[in-house]
């Protein structure tokens, strides 16, 4: 059985995850995950999660009607994703980038229709409706490479690893975290589980940083609200924290923590953290959803993601250019921010 720290759960894990769960995502014990990874640690794709929802947003088109994808197509695709062929960390984290993020390039399914072959785009998430896809949450996911890790958090978007969260307790430095993060990515644990990660995150329930697939410890940075004041994020805060996590869903997270909790129930009332307002801030699932995929650059080798300064500033940009041409805000977004990144490298 793997130790857990009570602090740390207490202080920085339960609080992050209960934030999360008030936020939409739907918990999944520790026990449910492995099963839909074929109770093999080396897969890291939510299988029957992934098959749901990629089969609930996508259809074609032919002899003027929608069609379903197969099952077959389904599972096809995500085997293919679950499945690439590892060259480098950055270089197949791009791949799966290009693959995730339909205006990099996307997938098609080739398929046989009246006679000839045809080929239909099909999408592993929804970024025109944030509510479509389906999010999930689990803590001590277990997961193997070289070598074994077990990250504290783990969030998914349409069963495919989207952010990984490593926590420590309050009196020690955030910085530990950081250097989990970056350790956990070596050639000797386990670099396969962060080709699908768009944000990696650190936090000791007073300090949480962020980065991505890649970023030196150096380089994880803060996220704050701009023009948003912290009374108003608070009010944010505290109303979530105030919902009740149904009974049998809090149970399960205390036991998927090896009773490091036992007993603990869910407080409805605290001071809110620097961690709580981060959470609310980047976890809002539509925010999210833009962080990676408006504002995430591959540069030089490097996977960068924007800092908030530059977040809230391209933001304000695009809207002053949609209200004089209507730019389909990605690519505006992007050939903006690659001319930032260039100017300041911020990994």
């Amino acid at each position: 059985m793997h130790d857990i720290n009570f602090d740390e759960a207490k202080q920085s894990q339960l609080p992050f995850v209960e934030l999360l769960i008030n936020l939409g995502y739907n918990y999944i014990p520790v026990g449910e995950a492995l099963r839909q990874r074929g109770d093999d640690t080396s897969n890291f794709i939510l299988k029957d999660i992934a098959a749901r929802a990629l089969m609930k947003i996508n259809r074609y088109e032919h002899a003027d009607a929608l069609h379903q994808f197969s099952d077959k197509d389904i599972n096809d695709a995500i085997d293919e994703l679950e499945n690439l062929q590892f060259e480098g960390l950055v270089d197949t984290s791009k791949t799966v980038y290009h693959t995730v993020m339909p205006t990099r390039g996307g997938r098609t399914i080739k398929m046989l229709l009246d006679g000839k072959y045809e080929s239909k785009s099909f999408r592993f998430i929804d970024f025109d409706m944030p509510e479509n896809n389906e999010f999930h949450v689990t803590v001590e996911y277990p997961a193997s490479g070289k070598g074994n890790i077990r990250p504290d958090i783990v969030c998914f978007v349409n069963g495919i690893p989207f952010v990984i969260i490593e926590n420590k307790k309050s009196s020690v430095e955030v910085d530990e975290a950081m250097n989990q993060q970056v350790r956990n990515q070596s050639v000797d644990r386990c670099p396969r589980l962060f080709i699908y990660t768009q944000l990696l995150i650190a936090t000791n329930g007073k300090d949480m940083r962020y980065g991505t697939t890649g970023t030196p410890a150096k380089f994880y940075a803060t996220w704050r609200e701009k023009d948003t004041p912290n009374s108003v994020l608070d009010g944010r805060v505290r109303a979530l924290m105030s919902q009740p996590i149904p009974a049998s869903t809090y149970s399960d997270l205390l036991a998927d923590l090896n009773g490091s909790v036992l007993g603990y129930t869910q407080k409805l009332e605290r001071e809110v953290t620097a961690q709580d307002r981060s959470v609310v801030a980047m976890f809002d699932k539509a925010r999210l959803l833009d962080i990676a995929k408006n504002y995430i650059l591959y540069d030089a080798g490097t996977k960068k993601v924007m800092r908030y300064q530059q977040y809230f500033a391209i933001h304000k940009i695009l809207r002053r250019i949609k209200q004089t041409e209507q730019l389909e805000i990605g690519s505006a977004a992007r050939a903006v921010l690659s001319g930032i990144l260039k100017v300041r490298a911020n990994h």
